[in-house]
């Protein structure tokens, strides 16, 4: 093992010549390879993201998104809990609920407190800091926040969810989670690209509350 390192080294002073001279004579196959390589990897990149977006909006669409009022969308959420395997799920939302809309318990135990925004645009940071303040109620204390929006969060709100440690779910995150490639609880995740392409191919049947839209 010793004198293996030092005979690597020699092997390879010896064999550079000979790379270089590859390298000299080929450089221009290369170059093109790896042009073809690199526009390869964008078209495979922006195909993906056409497909994923696709499957999303016919998500949404499934679900009749644009056509629930907020009291349906608070049921819609609570379905998915239940799906993902939270017991206990309960809509509060109404007059008092002190800015809570969903209640549930995680497979793990752990209480989590949501609210739902059914906004036709960007939720902004007012939104988010009103949701950490019901939080902060002897109710919610030791829940973990969750935020699901119908549309999306501006840049600033989405920093203030962020330091306030809140699980976001924004209208493409929700769509995920209706293919069933997002799941949230303990070790939530989403799945990989490829699996989610597969599992927006495989028909789903409707959740009860769709039905019921």
């Amino acid at each position: 093992m010793n004198l293996l390192w030092p005979a690597l080294l020699i092997a390879a002073v010896f064999a550079l010549p000979w790379v270089l001279d590859f390298v000299r004579s080929s450089w221009l196959p290369l170059a093109a390879s790896a042009v073809v390589l690199t526009v390869s990897l964008v078209v495979a990149a922006v195909v993906v993201r056409r497909l994923g977006a696709g499957y999303r909006r016919e998500a949404l669409q499934r679900a009749g998104l644009d056509r629930l009022d907020p009291k349906r969308f608070e049921e819609l959420t609570a379905e998915l809990l239940r799906r993902d395997g939270f017991r206990n799920v309960r809509v509060v939302g109404g007059s008092g609920d002190r800015g809570v809309d969903v209640l549930g318990t995680a497979p793990d135990g752990g209480p989590y407190a949501v609210q739902c925004k059914y906004y036709t645009r960007p939720l902004g940071p007012g939104g988010v800091r009103d949701f950490v303040g019901a939080l902060r109620a002897p109710a919610y204390r030791d829940h973990q926040g969750v935020l699901v929006t119908s549309h999306r969060l501006s840049a600033q709100a989405a920093e203030t969810a962020r330091e306030q440690n809140l699980i976001v779910i924004d209208r493409d995150r929700l769509a995920d989670w209706l293919l069933e490639v997002y799941r949230l609880g303990p070790g939530r995740s989403s799945l990989p690209w490829l699996a989610r392409l597969q599992r927006g191919r495989m028909p789903r049947e409707p959740l009860p509350a769709e039905e019921a839209f």
